[in-house]
């Protein structure tokens, strides 16, 4: 087997070491026992990482690395009853990474990213007293290490390594009244993902979200806390992410 489903062989062969498919059922069934799970196969990627192994030429000391991704979610609700109204949710996260390999399989880079978020509510009189508008703006900078392990000539795995830095506002209109609120937060992450590539420059890669781990500080809202997320979701398009990738060698 080959690409992709060898990496998933590998990890099903683990488990089935480790006391059969039964135990693994189990283990999703239990959230606390989910996170044993997680580091189990967080430890096993790692492993995988460091095997020896070919070097592909896109991961080769000196290649340059380009990579952006581009999510949106927009809502448009009305409804009418004894009073008409409607609110309108517009939801924008662009983000970009640059990034340079040191040696092979190995990459230093720069991640920018941003969150836009704009709600409003409204009733058919558009009375000033009826208005309700917010809007959420988060911006982040995160430089990251990530390590490569080539599974064939067009799949690899990776693991991502990073500190998070972010400036967070709110602006917040209800009843002709102006409020706004800003904060920061930092943090640290690490997150598994998968490389295919389309051609020897272009690859679509995917951030395995499911499997990532956090710890970080948060100033915001009147709030400070001190938090740790294992990512784990009900939501399945929260457990991948997909980011278009250019891999720009030494001519």
């Amino acid at each position: 087997m080959r690409g992709l489903p060898l990496f998933l062989h590998f990890m099903l062969n683990y488990y089935k070491k480790s006391g059969g498919y039964l135990f693994l059922v189990t283990l999703l069934l239990k959230s606390n026992l989910i996170k044993i799970m997680k580091k189990n196969l967080l430890l096993g990627l790692v492993g995988c990482l460091f095997l020896a192994g070919p070097v592909k030429a896109q991961l080769g000391k000196g290649t340059k690395y380009w990579g952006g991704t581009l999510s949106f979610s927009g809502v448009n609700n009305k409804s009418k009853n004894d009073f008409s109204s409607s609110v309108n949710q517009l939801s924008l996260s662009p983000s970009i990474q640059a990034g340079k390999f040191i040696k092979d399989n190995r990459m230093i880079g720069l991640g920018l990213g941003a969150t836009i978020y704009y709600l409003e509510s409204k009733d058919s009189n558009n009375r000033p007293d009826s208005k309700y508008s917010t809007t959420e703006n988060s911006y982040s900078l995160s430089p990251f290490i990530r390590h490569y392990k080539s599974l064939s000539p067009k799949w690899a795995i990776f693991l991502n390594s990073s500190a998070q830095l972010s400036y967070m506002t709110m602006k917040l209109k209800i009843y002709g009244d102006k409020r706004r609120e800003d904060g920061y937060g930092a943090g640290l992450q690490i997150l598994p993902g998968v490389a295919y590539w389309v051609s020897p420059r272009f690859a679509l890669e995917s951030d395995i979200n499911f499997l990532s781990l956090g710890a970080g500080y948060k100033d915001f809202l009147g709030a400070k806390s001190v938090y740790f997320n294992s990512a784990l979701t009900s939501s399945l398009t929260s457990y991948f992410s997909i980011r278009a990738s250019w891999y720009l060698q030494k001519p």
